[in-house]
């Protein structure tokens, strides 16, 4: 398989398991949450929103250090690949307010 098929595939399942895990939070599953955005970033790293949806079901697990990393890591990538914080300025904010 190419690597752009492999991509796309990777992606997909990358949603749906985002997806699992926003309905996990919402039923207040927070461990099952956690796993199933930790999942879909083995597959997709650059999928941002995954950052803050997992430092949310953290958060609620009181997994502080994780919390933090998550939203960090977020906010070096925007730093690095997106000029700062203007073009994910939604996602950035809640990554600075879970962070704190």
């Amino acid at each position: 398989m190419d690597r752009r098929k492999r991509r796309q595939r990777d992606r997909k399942e990358a949603e749906e398991l985002k997806q699992k895990g926003n309905d996990a939070i919402k039923r207040g599953l927070y461990k099952t949450a956690n796993k199933y955005y930790s999942d879909a970033l083995d597959l997709i790293k650059d999928m941002l929103p995954l950052y803050t949806n997992r430092a949310l079901a953290r958060l609620k697990l009181e997994d502080y250090t994780g919390v933090i990393d998550d939203c960090t890591r977020l906010i070096e990538y925007n730093e690095v690949f997106n000029d700062g914080f203007t073009k994910e300025r939604d996602l950035c904010f809640k990554a600075f307010m879970r962070r704190c």
